[in-house]
């Protein structure tokens, strides 16, 4: 009894300060490069980039572009940074997202791409950048109502095997505890918990998908349709155990074409920051395109539709050939 009460565990501020400013030396000597980049500027100005042993949550409404947000990222990360990621699709198969993001990345709408009727100047975007998507290191592992077991397995296999410096999982509600439990805070509960012991363990960011509920749909003004963190279909412990939640919103949806300054909202996707880790709260308004899934800082333009052969005109073209 005496030895465990003279067993103390705490730590002095002398002590904290040690290895925080360790920490702040090693930011100085790299110059503050963060330790993964969103690719985004202002979104890691906001939240510092994905930091290891963390948990980033991303939640929206169908349509309203989340995971063309998450591939923006893994884009840059592979590609850019060349960084070894792993995602996990609960909702579509290997090539959609392959088709998703190739078409991002060359700005080539992904109907266009999918179907293989592009024009010569899109032909050549894609050759111009096939060889660092195929170099990519991007690894997907696909599988509808995941088994949370066989995520974890995987994900434990190509972080030894694969290098794997960051997870992306898109849908959080898709994970499946293969036990019988039915009650879904409890199943969220456990999920995040193992989760979150996953990415400190491995010391890698790990960055969730999530549905949000239909709250917004039923709130009667048009301003209101914005996501709040109540809007998540998922019990209170993900609200706890994420570092960093952020919710995505395209006003444009709803019919919102202006913002309280008078901005014009066509094609424009906001981030809102809800819950950051000690670090502020705060929204970030970015550029979208639906046809590719671009998703950027700077406004995005491509050829008007008379300028460009629609995906019928080609089909009947190549018909009448």
């Amino acid at each position: 009894m005496n030895e465990t009460k003279n067993n103390c565990s705490c730590s002095s501020i002398k002590e904290m300060w040690n290895d925080c400013h360790s920490m702040v030396m090693e930011g100085a000597a790299s110059c503050g490069m963060l330790e993964i980049s969103t690719g985004l500027q202002t979104v890691d100005n906001l939240i510092g980039g994905f930091e290891k042993g963390k948990v980033y949550l991303f939640g929206g409404r169908p349509s309203m572009g989340k995971e063309e947000f998450m591939l923006s990222m893994i884009s840059d990360i592979v590609i850019e940074s060349k960084l070894h990621v792993l995602v996990f699709s609960t909702n579509h198969r290997k090539n959609d997202y392959i088709f998703r993001l190739v078409s991002s990345y060359c700005g080539i709408p992904t109907l266009n791409l999918q179907k293989g009727f592009m024009e010569t100047d899109e032909w050549q975007q894609l050759d111009n950048n096939l060889a660092a998507i195929e170099n990519a290191p991007l690894y997907v592992h696909d599988s509808l109502d995941l088994p949370l077991d066989e995520l974890m397995e995987t994900a434990w296999n190509c972080i030894m095997n694969k290098g794997i410096k960051i997870i992306f999982i898109d849908s959080l509600q898709m994970i499946d505890l293969e036990n019988g439990v039915i009650i879904t805070y409890e199943r969220t509960a456990r999920m995040m918990h193992a989760l979150k012991q996953l990415a400190i363990e491995a010391e890698i960011p790990i960055v969730l998908g999530a549905e949000l509920g239909r709250g917004g749909e039923y709130r009667e003004s048009r301003a209101d349709k914005r996501p709040l963190l109540r809007d998540l279909m998922v019990c209170s412990n993900v609200e706890w155990l994420a570092d960093v939640i952020m919710l995505v919103h395209r006003p444009e949806y709803y019919e919102i074409y202006k913002d309280e300054n008078g901005n014009d909202l066509h094609g424009r996707i906001e981030i809102m920051v809800k819950k950051n880790a000690l670090k502020p709260l705060g929204n970030i308004l970015l550029y979208y395109d639906q046809q590719t899934g671009i998703v950027s800082e700077n406004k995005i333009t491509r050829k008007p539709e008379s300028e460009s052969a629609s995906l019928k005109e080609m089909c009947e073209d190549n018909d009448a050939m």
